[in-house]
């Protein structure tokens, strides 16, 4: 329990002193402003009208190229896809589609900012990226095989945003199947982005915050990705505070895990049905650039079927699931398809409500000359049932139509709200605790967000205006000072324990918790925390508890799902499979 705490306290200290002084000079009265990034459809290529994706616009090299970004939980750096840029062409037909899919081609040739390097890390980018199951299997090859430079990247039209000498990587190698499309935007624990930003004193914490928007219904609404804060106008109630937790026993990369502990289906009629059976859980991890809403065990889509007497299409792909721009997403006539809403409860005390036109809509896909297109002839539910193979449930993009999404890599925290789907903008910053102090003599702008301490694993506040509310934050911080006098004992005690420990490649800590399990059938058992390179300790919490029956079976004799018995879902493919299903 010691060491737990003190790497709470050390991390807080360890990434905030490295950038204290510089936000001091640059901004010596605390205005920190956070950075809204839209989150929208953008046309790729200016000759095709229609060439739409959604994503983050961006600017790269000189001169300026526009580019389509997504934000990525997991990676650190960020990586761009030039000319080859590894499309299936068994199912991306043309160099058009793949440019458009991929959100235009970065020309590193044409521009003359760019500075090639021996590799991502020579080129000051993160030297460690995720390995963990259920993430894409390339990311951890991407560091070796990726050409690595830098140049100058322009998140928007202001020239203070404008990044000199950026670290980039370009990938040389097929890493990500594909399905989640363009160009990928690191925003993990040890992000060039954020860490960059905020060594300039740009931002007050490395903190970002996400609301997907809301597409394909008549009435589109565009969304964001916050640096350095939160947008309040697009929260709603309470909100839901727990820690990262990146330790191999969570089976969640992103270090955003959560338990579904109940969905429904909402008819139009009003009536409501769960699709869990009695004492049913799901454990999930939060993956913000998945393709979907969700994906769960088979169960809750033979549940939903059930009730909704509905049939998939079999004549669309692999058995019903989409091969298209939603890859996974399961296939079902425009003329007999659910038409209620669903909503999705978490064991923190979150309820959010996914409107019909978020999880059940028209077939989206790319058209041979680039234009993206709906198949109206088609509805596909946003749900992927899990192969029996151990890969943990998601909770993607379309969730985050609904719910508004912060993670807080300084406090090492992650929060959760309601969405409210608004035009309107209200940004509030985030200050790290230790810049709140140092720079800002106590008196900082907008949220200062302690870390969490151990036993604080879910905080919820009372605010209806959507912020974090004194009461969330006083119970998170009360033991901060009582760590501060345990911190010096216990220094020794990790010290000791670290020494000999060899960690290739990261400064890991190796933390065993041992807890009981509780008569409601939950277990734990030893965690391992790590971090990446150029960190001393990243925090290694508590077990926390989960809910015993994880995973449903998949019932793949009767057809239920793709692939086949014993596959893995689309990103734990072998190489040898990418021709089959690779997009």
């Amino acid at each position: 329990m010691l060491s737990i705490r003190l790497s709470v306290v050390t991390l807080g200290s360890l990434s905030q002193l490295s950038f204290a002084a510089a936000a001091a000079a640059s901004a010596p009265k605390c205005d920190f402003q956070p950075v809204a990034l839209p989150l929208k459809d953008v046309q790729v290529l200016p000759r095709v009208k229609d060439s739409y994706m959604r994503g983050i616009p961006i600017k790269v090299g000189t001169p300026p190229q526009d580019l389509v970004v997504m934000p990525w939980a997991e990676l650190n750096n960020t990586f761009l896809y030039d000319y080859e840029a590894y499309c299936d062409k068994s199912i991306i037909w043309n160099d058009v589609i793949c440019e458009v899919r991929r959100g235009e081609y970065f020309y590193e040739n044409a521009s003359s900012s760019y500075h090639q390097s021996r590799d991502v890390d020579t080129a000051g980018g993160a030297t460690v990226e995720t390995g963990a199951k259920g993430a894409e299997l390339g990311i951890p090859e991407l560091l070796s095989t990726s050409l690595g430079g830098t140049d100058t990247v322009a998140l928007t039209d202001d020239p203070q945003l404008r990044l000199d000498k950026f670290p980039l990587g370009i990938p040389r190698m097929n890493w990500d199947h594909g399905y989640t499309i363009m160009h990928a935007l690191g925003l993990g624990a040890n992000s060039t982005l954020l860490n960059q930003l905020s060594a300039a004193g740009r931002i007050g914490s490395r903190t970002w915050s996400i609301f997907w928007g809301r597409m394909w219904n008549s009435r589109p609404l565009d969304g964001s990705v916050v640096l350095g804060g939160y947008d309040r106008d697009k929260t709603i109630g309470e909100n839901y505070t727990q820690r990262l937790d990146y330790s191999e026993t969570t089976g969640c990369w992103t270090g955003m895990k959560v338990t579904v502990q109940d969905m429904q289906i909402i008819r139009r009629d009003g009536k409501s049905s769960s699709l869990f059976p009695p004492n049913y859980s799901v454990p999930v991890c939060i993956v913000p650039q998945r393709q979907l809403l969700i994906e769960a065990p088979q169960r809750v889509l033979t549940e939903f079927e059930k009730q909704t007497q509905t049939a998939r299409v079999k004549d669309t792909g692999l058995d019903g699931a989409s091969a298209e721009l939603h890859w996974g997403a399961i296939t079902y006539s425009d003329k007999s398809f659910f038409d209620g809403d669903l909503s999705i409860s978490l064991s923190s005390g979150l309820s959010v409500r996914v409107p019909n036109d978020q999880f059940m809509v028209p077939k989206p896909y790319v058209d041979r000359n680039g234009s993206r297109l709906l198949d109206r002839s088609y509805r596909e539910f946003l749900f992927s049932p899990l192969a029996d193979n151990g890969n943990p449930a998601t909770l993607g993009r379309y969730f985050l139509t609904a719910a508004y999404l912060m993670v807080n890599h300084d406090a090492g925290t992650f929060t959760l709200w309601r969405a409210n789907p608004t035009t309107s903008s209200s940004l509030v910053p985030v200050v790290a605790e230790k810049v709140a102090a140092d720079v800002c003599g106590g008196d900082a702008p907008g949220l200062v967000q302690p870390s969490p301490t151990a036993g604080s694993d879910v905080q919820s506040g009372e605010g209806s205006d959507g912020r974090l509310s004194s009461g969330a934050i006083a119970g998170i911080a009360a033991s901060v000072a009582a760590l501060a006098i345990l911190g010096l004992a216990g220094f020794f005690l990790v010290r000791k324990r670290r020494q000999g420990r060899a960690a290739e490649g990261t400064a890991s800590m190796m933390i065993q918790d041992h807890n009981n399990g509780d008569s409601n059938g939950l277990y734990s058992g030893g965690s391992t925390a790590y971090a990446p390179s150029g960190w001393s300790e990243m925090p290694a919490h508590e077990q926390v508890a989960a809910p015993q029956e994880l995973y449903g079976k998949t019932d793949w004799a009767q057809g239920q799902g793709y692939g086949r018995p014993g596959d893995p879902v689309p990103y734990e493919l072998d190489s040898n499979s990418y021709s089959r299903i690779n997009q």
